[in-house]
């Protein structure tokens, strides 16, 4: 059942970034609501499956999205495994500890899209200062609350042992 929940979230955030949030955020900066959806399970579960969970939605990002492949696997895979690795170090039902987590995780996602950007020589007009300041200050905050609106609900989820099987340190 779990499997089929995440997808389905995969789902949704993919089909919300690519047609209506790709149209509405300020200078062309939209959420990437994937990211949130895979900082939130990781959170919620461990390094291990965090990491799993980032490299199935990055592989799906890449196949819908038409990036290289891997490109966001990579990205995600790494982020989804260092967000895992605070699942145990904080309070699963205080909401604002994932919320400003995210923040720093879409920090480490942009830095990183941007070295592989560079490394695969697709055109970046921009440093690695203005990238982060033109993209990552907006897309910090639209993540901050997303995850604000998203995580109590997939915490619910996982109390009910909808999304991963029993974790360690679940509350």
């Amino acid at each position: 059942m779990g499997q089929v929940i995440i997808f389905a979230l995969f789902v949704i955030s993919l089909t919300l970034q690519g047609s209506v949030l790709s149209l509405a955020g300020p200078d062309g900066v939209h959420p990437d609501i994937l990211l949130v959806i895979v900082v939130a399970l990781s959170l919620l579960s461990d390094s291990k499956r965090g990491a799993l969970v980032g490299l199935a939605a990055g592989l799906l990002q890449d196949i819908l999205f038409g990036a290289p492949l891997g490109f966001f696997a990579f990205t995600k895979t790494l982020t989804g495994a260092l967000a895992g690795l605070f699942a145990d170090e904080i309070y699963k039902d205080f909401v604002l500890a994932p919320m400003l987590l995210v923040i720093t995780f879409s920090v480490f996602n942009d830095g990183l899209t941007f070295f592989l950007q560079r490394l695969f020589a697709i055109p970046q007009p921009l440093s690695l200062v203005q990238y982060l300041q033109q993209y990552s200050l907006v897309r910090m905050a639209m993540h901050f609350f997303i995850m604000g609106l998203i995580y109590p609900s997939l915490y619910r989820a996982q109390k009910r042992h909808l999304l991963f099987a029993e974790t360690e340190g679940m509350d």
